[in-house]
């Protein structure tokens, strides 16, 4: 989650995002790069979860998000940009240090992750010119972390790569023995990669299947029967309650702009 921009274009109403190609040399555990720039007048919007952890310098400011368990607000100010680097789910502890676990539904300043090197880091960012120069910066001082990196978990990434398939259909029970793992050890080595179980995963990566029909246009938007039909709910019922978890609102709040209750 990040303070002051959303890492996450399904939440990002108001905003054009758009994704960049990854370095090779980081591409194990780097899903993109990415640039976000509020249009119109800004305003309040949300961060909701998708399974990713992102570093993102939103001005001058450097964070990591942590991945999400629920919705999390955001200002935006009219012409902000933000940039950011997004890893696979899984792989971003083997590069970044810390397991994913500690991060949940946290930022965290780069000083608290990496001491000295994160404050210089850091400080490169705040000093850079514009959002590409920063993003530069930020690619540079994980490019300096490789010589330490662990190559991230083949079998959760065996494992993740099978949910992000198609979540809905994915037996969550035979995801261990279909890469060799016991349920016990999966969720362990879920918990330090991704940083909570794959049941958890799983319906993340649900709701942003069901995030996705509900943010296309209005006349490409299935109903939301449908919508529960094809994200892989068992019902509308179940579609709502899940949705009111991850996101604090129901669909049809979400498709009417509302923001989550209380």
């Amino acid at each position: 989650m990040s303070s002051a921009a959303a890492a996450a274009p399904a939440a990002a109403g108001g905003v054009s995002y758009r994704e960049l190609a990854v370095p090779p040399a980081l591409a194990p555990w780097v899903r993109c790069l990415w640039d976000l720039t509020v249009q119109g007048e800004g305003g309040p919007g949300w961060v909701v979860p998708d399974g990713f952890m992102d570093l993102v310098a939103s001005g001058p400011e450097l964070q990591l998000a942590g991945p999400d368990t629920r919705p999390w607000p955001v200002r935006r100010r009219p012409g902000a940009v933000a940039v950011g680097v997004r890893f696979h789910p899984g792989a971003g502890p083997a590069l970044l240090g810390p397991p994913a676990s500690e991060l949940r539904d946290s930022q965290v300043a780069p000083d608290a992750l990496w001491g000295r090197d994160g404050r210089e880091l850091a400080e490169r960012v705040a000093e850079s010119a514009s959002p590409a120069a920063r993003l530069e910066a930020m690619v540079a001082g994980l490019a300096g972390r490789l010589g330490d990196a662990a190559a991230p978990d083949p079998l959760v990434a065996a494992a993740v790569a099978w949910l992000e398939r198609d979540p809905a259909a994915a037996r969550v029970g035979a995801l261990g023995p279909a890469v060799g793992l016991g349920e016990r050890q999966l969720r362990r080595r879920f918990l330090a990669g991704v940083g909570y179980g794959p049941k958890t995963l799983a319906r993340v990566l649900r709701f942003q299947r069901l995030l996705a029909l509900l943010q296309a246009s209005p006349d490409a938007r299935p109903s939301l029967a449908e919508a529960a039909f094809r994200s892989g709910y068992a019902d509308q019922a179940h579609m709502t309650a899940e949705c009111t978890r991850l996101a604090g609102r129901s669909p049809a709040a979400l498709v009417a702009g509302r923001p989550p209750a209380g």
